[in-house]
């Protein structure tokens, strides 16, 4: 047979192929596409190709069946597509055939077995992919879902005002990184006590989970100040309870304080927290740990008492601030320069100030970024206290 003659018969057989092909998954109830019919005759051509030399047109096969593939897998399961997409079109290839051991035309048997082969294992992995997609679309979904509801709790349990004292400024903030944390901070006033509760509290771990821990820190520690003498009394109760049910691999960093605004007396329990410093005339000095972090081991805690003077300021931070960086981390001596240079500035002023800076270095902090500012302002004349 003559070369043209014989792509003569190949080009035949190739529409006659493709008209059973068209009736015998419309037997099936499948109507195709109009893109999928036009990938199903490109498989043709590339399966005529392939009777030449199946390496070269190997490549062409497999992309155009994984194309077929992503288009139909949405509504088709693998087995219905590879009936319809692989068997029917082996099936009507045959047929064409003049005979099953013809060395003309489309029948070759070593070319019909690989084109089958590579047909199924582009089906496969395009089943495969569009598994994993599906995977990482829910997932992606589940954790937005969930990162709503730890925004919400976290949101929720901050204070919606701070009290107004007279001689004091306070400042918090907190700003939530991409995945949420359990950073909380708090200031609330018990006037028949003459007592400002100050928090700050850093619990690792992300999601609801942190989140729900933080309002359990909250109000335990709020609960316990009622018929406690003293702030290291409230975080050794709380302490206590979170040790029987807390999980371990939970850490509850923490910073408590009593601050009398009359005396302007301030006692500081830190559990395993950092960074903690106050500041005076641009010297700033840390508060060090008087005790572990909280729900590890039931334990007794120190405190550390602060005589205030005008001027004066007090910053609980989260370890988010001196962490932040990618290369090189913001650090506590940068935070402490920061706060010292600054110390002529409201409390407001300076926690923005704090948050402008440490996010500016940071470009995308990784973990929660908080801080809580106390300020004693200077007395106005004819003040009392």
């Amino acid at each position: 047979m003559e070369a043209g003659e014989k792509l003569e018969t190949v080009l035949y057989q190739q529409k006659r192929a493709h008209k059973i092909w068209l009736g015998e998954v419309g037997k099936r109830g499948e109507k195709p596409s109009t893109l999928a019919d036009g990938l199903v005759w490109e498989l043709l051509l590339s399966y005529s190709e392939a009777l030449a030399d199946f390496d070269d047109a190997r490549e062409d096969i497999y992309k155009t069946a994984y194309e077929i593939a992503s288009l139909a897998v949405p509504h088709l399961n693998v087995r219905r597509l590879t009936d319809l997409y692989r068997d029917c079109l082996l099936d009507a290839i045959m047929e064409t055939a003049e005979s099953p051991s013809s060395a003309t035309g489309l029948c070759d048997c070593r070319a019909l077995v690989h084109f089958a082969n590579t047909i199924s294992t582009a089906f496969i992995e395009a089943r495969a992919d569009m598994l994993k997609r599906t995977l990482r679309h829910t997932r992606a979904e589940s954790i937005s879902n969930e990162l709503r509801v730890a925004k919400a709790i976290q949101s929720h349990l901050l204070p919606k005002e701070i009290p107004r004292i007279p001689g004091f400024e306070f400042a918090g903030r907190l700003v939530p990184a991409m995945e949420v944390g359990g950073d909380y901070w708090s200031v609330k006033h018990y006037p028949n006590d003459g007592v400002v509760t100050l928090k700050l509290a850093d619990i690792s771990g992300h999601g609801v989970a942190a989140a729900t821990l933080v309002a359990a820190v909250k109000f335990i520690s709020g609960g316990y100040y009622r018929g406690s003498k003293s702030a290291s009394e409230v975080i050794r109760q709380t302490n206590r309870v979170l040790v029987k049910e807390t999980p371990h691999d939970i850490i509850v960093a923490m910073v408590y304080g009593w601050l009398r605004p009359k005396t302007r007396r301030l006692t500081i329990v830190n559990a395993g927290h950092e960074p903690v410093f106050f500041c005076r005339e641009g010297l700033c000095v840390d508060v060090p740990p008087t005790g572990p972090v909280l729900g590890v081991t039931e334990t007794d805690y120190g405190e550390v008492d602060v005589h205030l003077e005008e001027g004066d300021i007090d910053f609980f931070g989260s370890d988010g601030i001196i962490e932040a960086g990618i290369t090189e981390q913001f650090g506590i001596d940068r935070l402490k320069e920061l706060v010292g240079a600054n110390s002529h500035l409201s409390a407001d002023e300076l926690a923005d100030k704090v948050i402008r800076t440490t996010t500016e270095f940071a470009e995308q902090p990784h973990d929660d970024i908080s801080l809580l500012v106390v300020k004693v302002k200077e007395e106005e004349t004819g003040s009392k206290e």
